[in-house]
């Protein structure tokens, strides 16, 4: 599993305007598209209000052209 200084927030929004299952779809979606798996790659957490998903730097990199 990655360390923390690994994971990179790809997505924050705010609790009220959020659905966790479909971000989490989403996300598990992007790393399934690249091969990774989501369980590794992808988690989300809850802070101050908003929702909070981070990746892997791994699957960051993919997405970010690196």
């Amino acid at each position: 599993m990655a360390e923390k200084e690994d994971w990179v927030m790809a997505e924050s929004i705010p609790v009220d305007e959020a659905d966790p299952k479909a971000l989490m779809t989403k996300w598990t979606n992007v790393a399934d598209d690249v091969a990774l798996i989501p369980a590794l790659n992808v988690r989300m957490r809850s802070e101050a209000g908003m929702i909070i998903i981070e990746v892997s730097r791994e699957l960051f990199d993919t997405f970010g052209g690196y």
